[in-house]
């Protein structure tokens, strides 16, 4: 009867019982893609590595597997003991074992493998060859090979992947066999980025340079090519090491050039000036006067650093005179000079690939306090992030063109083919004549004014300083300033446009053309040199003698492709 029961009446229940315990499927992701610079160094890549599990229902001596493996692996005897003890029916004892920890798990002589109480399964582990490298672009994944920061999280489908779906056969005796029912439909792809990871490595250096001279709390940086857009390098201080990114601080984790906003003082004025010229306002050998340095409207005082008589519109950029501005942008429409700063970009985000960015302010004319429009002038409020800020710089180097600013060039499959991403539409922003004016005032700035530590040997270069007192506890603050400077070279046929933003640099000297164009400088001369572009300047007899002296190498280039015991070319470093 009872057989009967069995095989016949409950025949097909048993069945269903029978087929959930001996059939499954199973989910295997395929290898996460890799992230690469423009020449397709590696920046982030996966690499195959093994991780330990334990059926803790099937270890006969857990205190002495525990002792054993604590030794091997490096985790404490009481935490592996206590996995040990459980009473799941499986458990991970460490994950991304490295080749010499699995070699000292396999000397000890467990039961690996089978269905034995150990085993190890092949894992991938997420690499950042180069450490903090670009952190804030190429950001990072967890664990589970799910991104959460930067590239690895805009990007995350992309570099996923479909998985393959196995179905998976478990006998009695726990042995199982897979077989492959789904492969994948989208096979991971390999991400290449607009970065120069030369580029990217001076400016960071440089950035830790500053903060280390000036004191600053923070720093920012971006390179652009102002005719395609492309970010040649992004950086941040502080940064996160992606190796520990885990504990790493908020601090370090958020990329400030793209979401924090600021005032950026006198740099805007590059804005202001270009609404003044367009409209027709600056007169042929115009002057201003600037009131010998204090100027006095109903209900605020507008201030310069340093006191000035008569400035002529490049004087007072090259001054970086407030006054002076203020009294060029007074005849302006409100409406005419906000459409014409919107134009730039600035109260609208770029679009670049990245998670976060902010938007910025630009208050409607409707909402201005009495004192919005003077304070335009030189830069308050109104709220920028320095990817905007560094994008209206390059606008001004492409002849008034603006190329949206994107850091993804395209993906690659895995046969090897690349996919190029669709690039920005350009849109024409200024007069070509107009931009040529400006530029020329910016040139000014480097040669004669306030950003003389910007110059770079052998090249003309155009730039702009800025000091913005920063708002605290609702007031404008006499000791912290956001200290920037932005510009490009060579002017004529530009290759970079930069900026450069300290945030409250300490000590004596705080302003933009103090601490921030010498930085600018540095970064701009190891710059040109490394994109090879031609010198547009005769080099004053002291630069040909100290070439004499220490004759220019070429710069340093990294292999195509890494291997164990390939040396990269050095020549030309310290």
């Amino acid at each position: 009867v009872r057989l009967y029961q069995i095989q016949c009446a409950m025949c097909e229940r048993f069945r269903i019982r029978a087929q959930d315990q001996h059939r499954s499927t199973t989910e295997v992701p395929a290898i996460r893609g890799a992230i690469l610079d423009r020449s397709g160094r590696e920046l982030a890549v996966s690499v195959e590595t093994r991780s330990l599990f334990a059926h803790p229902r099937r270890v006969e001596k857990p205190e002495e597997a525990a002792t054993q493996l604590a030794m091997a692996i490096g985790r404490p005897r009481e935490t592996i003991l206590r996995e040990l003890l459980s009473k799941k029916s499986f458990v991970y004892l460490d994950r991304f074992l490295d080749a010499e920890e699995i070699e000292k798990v396999r000397a000890l002589g467990l039961p690996l493998g089978g269905n034995g109480p150990f085993g190890m399964e092949p894992a991938y582990q997420r690499v950042y060859p180069l450490g903090r490298l670009a952190a804030h672009v190429v950001g990072f994944a967890n664990i589970d090979g799910d991104g959460v920061e930067g590239i690895e999280k805009a990007f995350d489908e992309e570099l996923k992947g479909d998985p393959a779906i196995y179905l998976v056969l478990q006998d009695a005796r726990s042995g199982r066999v897979r077989e492959l029912i789904h492969p994948p439909e989208k096979e991971p792809l390999d991400v290449v980025l607009t970065i120069d990871s030369v580029l990217q490595h001076i400016t960071e250096r440089e950035l830790d340079r500053a903060m280390h001279e000036t004191g600053a709390r923070a720093a920012s940086a971006v390179l652009l090519d102002p005719a395609t857009g492309q970010v040649l390098a992004l950086a941040n201080r502080p940064a996160a090491d992606l190796s520990r990114y885990g504990k790493a601080s908020n601090r370090e984790r958020t990329n400030r050039a793209v979401v924090h906003t600021y005032e950026p003082g006198s740099t805007f004025k590059i804005a202001t000036m270009a609404a003044v010229l367009e409209h027709g306002r600056v007169r042929a050998g115009q002057k201003v006067f600037c009131e010998n340095g204090a100027y006095s409207l109903p209900g605020r005082t507008i201030h310069d650093i340093s006191p000035h008589g008569t400035l002529t519109p490049r004087e007072i950029m090259e001054k970086s005179s407030n006054i002076g501005m203020v009294k060029l942008v007074q005849p302006l429409e409100p409406d005419r000079l906000r459409e014409s700063i919107l134009r730039f970009g600035f109260g609208s985000k770029t679009g670049i690939e990245l998670p976060g960015e902010s938007r910025g302010e630009v208050a409607r004319a409707a909402s201005w306090s009495g004192f919005t429009q003077a304070s335009w002038a030189f830069g308050q409020e109104i709220l920028v992030t320095v990817l905007q800020m560094a994008a209206a710089v390059a606008t001004v180097a492409n002849d008034g063109v603006s190329v949206p600013p994107r850091v993804v060039l395209g993906t690659r499959n895995p046969d090897g083919e690349f996919l190029p991403e669709e690039s920005p539409q350009p849109t024409r922003v200024l007069p070509d004549s107009v931009a040529r004016r400006i530029a020329a005032m910016l040139e000014g700035v480097v040669e004669n004014g306030t950003g003389s530590r910007a110059a770079v040997p052998g090249y003309r270069v155009a730039g702009k300083s800025g000091t913005a007192q920063m708002v605290v506890a609702g007031a404008y603050s006499d000791t912290d300033y956001m200290a920037s400077f932005g510009g490009f070279g060579p002017v004529g046929a530009p290759r970079v446009a930069m900026l450069v933003v300290l945030d409250s640099p300490r000590g004596p000297r705080r302003h933009g053309g103090q601490v921030a164009a010498p930085v600018f400088g540095r970064i701009m001369t190891e710059a040109l040199r490394h994109l090879r572009a031609p010198s547009n300047r005769d080099p004053a007899p002291s630069e040909l003698l100290a070439r004499e002296q220490d004759p220019a190498l070429p710069p340093f280039r990294l292999p195509a492709a890494s291997r164990p015991g390939l040396v990269p070319d050095l020549a030309g470093l310290s």
